[in-house]
């Protein structure tokens, strides 16, 4: 019996290790499982981030950013804050708890089970005759304990299995553990047809193995009768290169000996009637999943086979969590493939894994030499391929070469329109694939929904060497990159039929690139395609990678295509991956010098519209608020004379988040309000990425134009709706998220802005193309350490990523930063330090030409002068005035709110009480509100109201 913990509509059960909501499992990943378990453990008492990390990463040392992004995903998976529901509370400074109420029950329902280790399937039988070759490895049989099982009952059942898979996959190794496991065959005998040249010979050779004595005419006969005397098993090794004599002895044997059973071994089927086939799998490798621990990756057969054969071939020491990830990738290239594995792993003492990854794309690795006694076809993995190769038709080797030059999957279509030509036809290469899949040497690829093919790695590898040495290579290659062109053409077009585009081909459209710009390659191929990446793999490339290629072919671009419409697109393509990657901004102002006039040279009005966007975007980050407002009027000059409704509308979302940013916030909201409320149900996929960015931005920042304007509630509305909306779209959720936390932190809602902070750590931690906004979002928590009280954690984090975020630009990002890190400077005591930050965010907004946080700013340093050991009053109060008539001239109620609050606070600190002018003054603001009274501001002026009350009343 064991404990099952009912807490809302879940239920979890740590045994069976299963989170039930309504009955229904909810996968929540091992991490996060193991942590609400300690948590759901210990309801009600908070658990440090160390003892969550020692209950989730047990015996590993990890960062505490893993624990956060953890969380995120655990409170979104348990919907923290829906409905007002919530699960796991943040602590301050402490750590986290389960605030919800816990049932606790017993489960009957499991039954203990226990599971067959590898080391069971090897014990020692009772001592039978069995003629099989000797184990050359007295090691266990790594990761194949299931097949043991499958096949011994497969052959119990069926007179006739045939074990098929690739060459080196371990299908005689797997044959002769299983016949030495055996309890139920009076007699074993092994055929070895790898001398076998000669379909001829394979009855003598049966014969032989039965019984070598055996000298007749008719040895195959004579090998019936001695096996139809006792339950037997003959076991054929080796038989793709005579498999039509094979077939042939078999369907004999099984007509004429009831009793005896065939296993046979074969990289395609024998295909002779009742035959079942057993497909022997290459071994388990990890997926690519970034970081891997060394114990995560030792879980997997193949990473375990590879460190013992790199152990035995002089490596030395264990693997470690750094290498982890590079023997993952090598398993991976040697697509599970034991043998291989073997021979690869016996080279790492002599190159190091890095030395090895690097050397398994030349033609080298193949012929390194494994074991002298194993037989020669398994002493290199070229030998081996060798093999395999020499048994294809003449047609087959050839598609098997032009294949080749596919990176990963393909489909049939692709691999017709690229293969076909040359003396082959569509019908030779659908008849060479399916040889080619029966020989184990094409397999499906990883989704079985898209009908794709994949050569294994090594297999593609030694082909690649093979198409170098036939003349018509480049053709091949030509055709694999235009084929892929083609594709991108008509995807961008949105005709034609049998056009899909699918996640795996963005490997195939890289190696058509790096053909197409080489030496005998076709750069124009190159431009084109360069032009059409981002449209087609938006989700799937990053924007630094795009940057590269698109730089090179703007080196490269033919001079007939100077100052054309391709060269514009690929300008374009180029700015969008500049502005958006990870480099910085640096050289993206020259890109719009030479787009823009270019674009109006050629009147193209959509590419000029959308490098206007961008150029306001850019000034946006730069912080030149001024300058991105001249934008956003030149964009609204042009849709007038050029005008569509989208054009329409991005002019009102670039002038609204400008004149926001300025602190213009009456015209803001007028501006918001027009252009908004008409986009409303409008898709963002019709936008470009420059539009998709600015209407992520008026969202969130009409959000904070609300709150500026005196309804907090109906603002966090606005900013949970604007986030909500955003999800669909990674890079408008981070911007979303950036801009948004700033709503629920103004609002003292720091719960909310807790889980979103951890939202958007889990989001920039998984998300390469986000990763250059991981610190951004770090600073963002910082602002809520400060507001939390944690003054000395917060100051550490601030000061350390202040420089990376100004890297990345948001200059609006800077500003809350410097004054996030002034006031825990003064909280601190470091008040000189603390000056010193918050006249750099002063200096920063002037040459913005203004910006909505300056009161806030002003307010700022009037605190940190009262509380500074020497307070200057008078300067107090100027700055407290300064940024009262700032707020009221730029409606900002919610500003001003906190600087009359400020000022009380200043009065007080210098024995003045509050005169009845100021409470009036407090009252007016307050009844100002539309809405939000439960907010942190609202609250503590109320309470100020409240007391002045008692006091009147008292008195």
């Amino acid at each position: 019996m064991n404990a099952v913990f009912k807490f809302g509509p879940f239920s979890l059960n740590p045994v069976s290790r299963k989170l039930m909501r309504d009955g229904r499992e909810l996968p929540i990943g091992s991490r996060a499982f193991d942590m609400l378990v300690a948590l759901v453990n210990k309801q009600g008492e908070i658990l440090s981030r160390r003892e969550l990390m020692a209950c989730a990463w047990s015996g590993l040392s990890v960062e505490d950013s893993n624990i956060r992004v953890q969380m995120a995903h655990l409170r979104r998976k348990l919907g923290c804050g829906v409905n007002g529901d919530r699960y796991i509370a943040s602590i301050a400074g402490r750590g986290y708890s389960f605030v919800m109420p816990v049932k606790t029950q017993q489960d009957v329902s499991s039954a203990h089970s226990h599971s067959i280790s590898d080391e069971a399937v090897f014990d020692d039988p009772v001592q039978r005759e069995i003629k099989v070759p000797i184990a050359s490895r007295s090691d266990k049989f790594l990761g194949r304990a299931s097949n043991l099982e499958e096949l011994e009952r497969a052959v119990q059942e069926r007179r006739l299995i045939t074990v098929v898979g690739p060459g080196g996959v371990g299908k005689t190794t797997l044959v002769t553990a299983l016949a030495r496991s055996l309890q139920n065959f009076d007699e074993i005998r092994f055929v070895d047809l790898s001398v076998v040249t000669d379909d001829t010979l394979v009855a003598a050779a049966v014969a032989s193995s039965v019984n070598s004595s055996v000298r007749s005419s008719d040895p195959l006969r004579d090998a019936v009768t001695w096996l139809s005397k006792r339950r037997s098993l003959l076991i054929v090794d080796n038989c793709e290169h005579v498999i039509n004599g094979v077939a042939d002895a078999v369907s004999f044997i099984l007509k004429h000996s009831y009793s005896t059973h065939v296993l046979a071994t074969s990289i395609e089927a024998l295909r002779v009637t009742g035959e079942a086939v057993y497909l022997l799998r290459p071994l388990g490798t990890p997926p690519n999943t970034g970081r891997m621990t060394a114990n995560h990756a030792l879980a997997w057969p193949s990473v375990e086979l590879f460190m013992s054969r790199a152990v035995d071939g002089g490596h030395k020491g264990a693997l470690a969590d750094e290498e982890a990830a590079i023997v993952a990738a090598i398993c991976r290239r040697l697509d599970g493939n034991p043998l291989a594995i073997e021979l690869v792993a016996s080279r790492v003492g002599m190159y190091g894994l890095d030395g090895v990854l690097e050397l398994l794309d030349n033609q080298l690795s193949l012929r390194w030499r494994g074991d002298r006694d194993a037989t020669p076809r398994h002493q290199t993995v070229q030998s081996l391929l060798d093999w395999s190769y020499v048994l294809l038709s003449k047609n087959t080797q050839t598609v098997l070469n032009r294949l080749s030059v596919f990176a990963s999957e393909f489909t049939i279509d692709a691999a017709t329109d690229v293969v076909a030509g040359s003396g082959i036809s569509d019908a030779d290469v659908s008849m060479a694939i399916s040889e080619l899949v029966d020989k184990s040497m094409v397999s499906s690829g990883g989704d079985e929904t898209t009908g794709a093919l994949k050569l294994r790695e090594i297999v593609r590898t030694y082909a690649a060497f093979r198409l170098t040495r036939e003349p018509g290579r480049h053709e091949t290659q030509r055709r694999h990159a235009l084929f892929y062109l083609r594709r991108m053409r008509a995807r961008e077009g949105g005709s034609g039929k049998n056009t899909s585009l699918q996640d795996f081909d963005i490997g195939n459209v890289r190696t058509a690139l790096e053909w197409a710009f080489s030496e005998g390659g076709d750069a124009e191929i190159g431009v084109e395609t360069c032009c059409l990446l981002l449209e087609t793999f938006q989700d799937l490339m990053q924007f630094d990678e795009c940057r590269r290629w698109c730089q090179r072919a703007l080196e490269l671009l033919p001079p007939k295509h100077q100052n054309t419409e391709l060269h514009l697109k690929l300008l374009e393509s180029l700015t969008i991956a500049t502005l958006f990657g990870h480099g910085g901004d640096t050289g993206v102002a020259n890109l719009f010098d030479v787009g823009l006039p270019l674009s109006r040279r050629l009147k193209n009005h959509r590419i000029e519209s959308h490098l206007l966007a961008g150029l306001g975007l850019y000034h946006l980050k730069q912080g030149d608020f001024r300058s991105g407002l001249n934008v956003a009027e030149a964009y609204a000059n042009k849709v007038d004379h050029h005008s569509s409704s989208n054009d329409n509308f991005v002019a009102g979302w670039m002038l609204g988040t400008m004149y926001h940013m300025l602190g213009e916030q009456l015209e803001a909201a007028a501006t918001y309000d027009y252009s908004l409320a008409r986009a409303t149900g409008f898709s963002p996929s019709r936008l470009g990425y420059f539009e998709q960015a600015h209407l992520a931005l008026a969202k969130i920042a009409q959000a904070r134009v609300t709150w500026l304007r005196g309804s907090p509630e109906t603002a966090l509305q606005m900013a949970e709706s604007a986030i909500e909306e955003a999800r669909s779209q990674p890079a408008a959720l981070c911007l979303s998220l950036l801009m948004g936390i700033t709503v629920f932190l103004d609002s003292g809602e720091l719960d909310r802005a807790d889980i979103l902070t951890d939202e958007l750590a889990e989001l920039t931690a998984t998300n390469g193309n986000l990763s250059g906004y991981r610190d951004a979002g770090m600073a963002v928590r910082g602002q809520l350490l400060v507001l939390r009280g944690e003054a000395e954690q917060s100051i550490d984090l601030l000061r350390g990523k202040l420089r990376s975020v100004s890297s990345i630009g948001f200059q609006s990002l800077i500003f809350g930063t410097l004054r996030a890190l002034a006031e825990g400077l003064a909280v601190a005591g470091e008040h000189t330090e603390a000056v010193s930050a918050i006249d750099t965010a002063l200096g920063l907004c002037e040459r913005a030409g203004g910006t909505y946080l300056l009161p806030e700013l002003l307010r700022t340093k009037a605190m940190i002068l009262l509380s500074s050991p020497h307070s200057n009053f008078n300067v107090v109060h100027r700055l407290l005035n300064d940024g009262t008539a700032i707020a009221r001239r730029t409606s900002a109620l919610g500003w001003e709110l906190r600087l009359h609050l400020a000022r009380i606070k200043a009065d007080r600190s210098m024995g003045l009480n509050t005169t009845e002018e100021g409470f009036s003054k407090l009252a007016e603001i307050v009844r100002s509100f539309q809405d939000g009274s439960e907010t942190a501001d609202l609250r503590t002026a109320n309470s100020l109201l409240r007391q002045r009350l008692d006091t009147a009343l008292a008195s």
